[in-house]
């Protein structure tokens, strides 16, 4: 009988049981060959179904633990090994401590040996060279694949730093990067605005930017930086007299109601349609200009309260002809002056 559903049952054909040879005595049997054989066989069938420990013979089947560990379990060696909690623990599934490759060239050697790329691999790697350009990653001499930074940006020129530790995972054609880049985006460190062939201004890389110096300007984390630029001495500036080299202008600013917005201009030209009261609006402390009045028409000008002149000037400029009106203003009242019509 043997082995039947994980349970040994002796028995030698006739008696099973613990205690079948006090049964061939009760029974007044004596030695009985076949019976014997029976038993022996028995016996034999069950070993041969049970697992030798020096591992000579092997499962056919699941094996059921019971839910009981396996203890003292040596690494796995061979890519179809049991891997013991030490080995995860340890990474050395997925870790090699030395790439033996060369700068953008590296591979690693992992014990158990991965036998062929799988996409969502992911290993991890102590790089013995700094990257100067595109790089490449070669596991157990299965093939280079190209490491790629952000999805499907080539490596470029210290994105892998010496010694850093370095991850990827297989996407099924390259290694994407996932560990911080050795480099920094958006550092100003090396670079040098230059301009394009539109209106915006390139940095490029292996180029330089200079800023002419600071304060406050450090590398402790969280202070608060400042950068003073040297303006170039042909850019106007607030606090400096400035000597203009070429045609500062504006076209005048046409506005034929008679109320002059300071904010659209400084220099105005009205001609009126009908009588209006003379008015600025937007009154800015210092600004001055000229309004010039084409007054055809003998229209009737008047001023407003904040429009401040003579007694003459709004009877002189109503009579019909052209006039040159200056102003200048204190941030609250215009105060004008006119020229004589002219010819």
């Amino acid at each position: 009988m043997g082995w039947s559903g994980g349970t040994y049952t002796r028995s030698d054909g006739v008696f099973t049981g613990t205690s079948i040879w006090q049964s061939n005595r009760d029974a007044g049997t004596k030695i009985v060959a076949d019976r014997h054989d029976t038993h022996d066989q028995d016996i034999a069938t069950g070993l041969n179904q049970a697992i030798n420990k020096d591992g000579s013979n092997a499962f056919t089947g699941a094996a059921n633990l019971g839910s009981q560990k396996i203890t003292a379990l040596a690494d796995g060696t061979a890519h179809t090994d049991g891997v013991n909690a030490g080995q995860i623990q340890d990474g050395g599934l997925i870790f090699q401590s030395n790439d033996t490759g060369s700068a953008n060239a590296y591979a690693i050697a992992l014990t158990p040996a991965v036998t062929a790329y799988v996409a969502g691999q992911v290993f991890h790697f102590k790089a013995g060279n700094a990257s100067s350009g595109a790089s490449t990653l070669n596991v157990n001499a299965l093939g280079t694949k190209n490491i790629k930074k952000k999805n499907d940006q080539a490596i470029a020129a210290g994105d892998i730093e010496e010694d850093a530790i370095v991850s990827v995972i297989y996407d099924g054609t390259s290694f994407q990067m996932l560990s911080q880049l050795g480099t920094s985006a958006g550092s100003m460190s090396s670079f040098t605005l230059t301009g394009d062939s539109g209106s915006n201004q390139t940095i490029s890389d292996s180029n330089t930017l200079d800023v002419a110096g600071g304060t406050g300007i450090d590398t402790v984390v969280g202070a608060t930086d400042t950068v003073t630029v040297a303006i170039d001495a042909t850019v106007p500036q607030l606090a400096t007299t400035n000597t203009f080299t070429g045609v500062n202008r504006n076209a005048l600013t046409t506005d034929n109601d008679g109320s002059f917005d300071m904010n659209a201009n400084n220099n105005f030209k009205c001609t009126p349609s009908g009588n209006f009261a003379l008015t600025f609006t937007n009154f800015a402390d210092g600004q001055s200009g000229y309004i010039l009045l084409i007054n055809s028409g003998g229209h009737t000008v008047s001023l407003h309260a904040n429009s401040k002149a003579d007694a003459n000037l709004a009877t002189t400029v109503t009579s019909a002809g052209t006039y040159l009106i200056s102003y200048v203003s204190d941030g609250t009242n215009a105060y004008l002056t006119n020229s004589a019509v002219f010819a």
